[in-house]
């Protein structure tokens, strides 16, 4: 017999009502601090290996010890929110293997290649580069290949982990109700964070336009995805992208 996944009201319908909460927060919590353990191996090894492979002193930061201790804690926020505002487990059981993992990894491919045909027809991130007065917006391989599978949770941590906190926090306000309105609102605010920062390509309108476009695809469908199947499953699919947008396209232009 098929699985199938209930459909989420969230996405949906309009709820009036307050969503239950969800009962696994231990599960959900262990589940987060698993990937952040394998965090800290991956900081670890980088520190041994690669200490200066970071493209910028930025990158460096998000690395170091304190900014691991408050992504932590955010995160753990996040997961106790999420349980209280209709989101799936960290890595949910409940939810097929072809939602929480083939479809991440799918769609995460295929935005890495739009992303490589993007830059081939664009060549923005040269002028990135120039712009910043620095070599490539890429780390070299094969530190790449440790740097961004980690800096793919980072980047979901302080992208996505203020959905479920802000709807939490708005909830108070409206009892609980418009779960899915709450969702949409805050989703799509947090999914404009990265692609506002194209912004900075100035004199270029056009690449503009295109690289915001890409930009908000990946970031939306992260979102989805976290609604969908779990915070675990919106880190594959960005570790899907760095790994044919970072790690194999960085290699092959040097």
């Amino acid at each position: 017999m098929p699985v199938t996944i209930a459909p989420d009201p969230a996405l949906t319908t309009t709820s009036t009502t307050p969503a239950a909460p969800r009962e696994n927060v231990p599960r959900s919590a262990a589940a987060f601090l698993a990937m952040m353990a394998a965090l800290v191996v991956l900081k670890l090894a980088i520190d041994r290996w690669f200490p200066g492979a970071f493209a910028s002193p930025q990158q460096a930061k998000l690395y170091s010890w304190m900014a691991l201790g408050i992504l932590t804690v955010t995160g753990l926020i996040a997961t106790w929110c999420a349980s209280r505002t209709g989101f799936p487990e960290t890595w949910d059981p409940e939810v097929p293997l072809t939602h929480r993992l083939v479809l991440p990894i799918a769609v995460g491919l295929a935005l890495g290649a739009l992303a490589i045909v993007v830059d081939d027809l664009t060549g923005w991130t040269v002028i990135v580069a120039k712009q910043l007065n620095i070599p490539t917006i890429q780390i070299r391989y094969p530190a790449s290949a440790l740097i961004y599978p980690g800096g793919a949770l980072i980047s979901n941590i302080v992208t996505y982990a203020w959905i479920p906190i802000l709807m939490w926090l708005a909830g108070l306000a409206t009892r609980g109700r418009w779960e899915r309105e709450r969702f949409w609102v805050f989703g799509t605010l947090c999914a404009l964070i990265e692609p506002i920062g194209d912004f900075g390509l100035v004199g270029h309108p056009g690449i503009v336009a295109v690289t915001f476009a890409q930009d908000f695809a990946l970031n939306i469908a992260q979102v989805y995805t976290f609604r969908r199947a779990g915070f675990a499953s919106s880190v594959v699919l960005r570790v899907a992208f760095y790994l044919v947008w970072h790690v194999m396209w960085g290699a092959i232009r040097g």
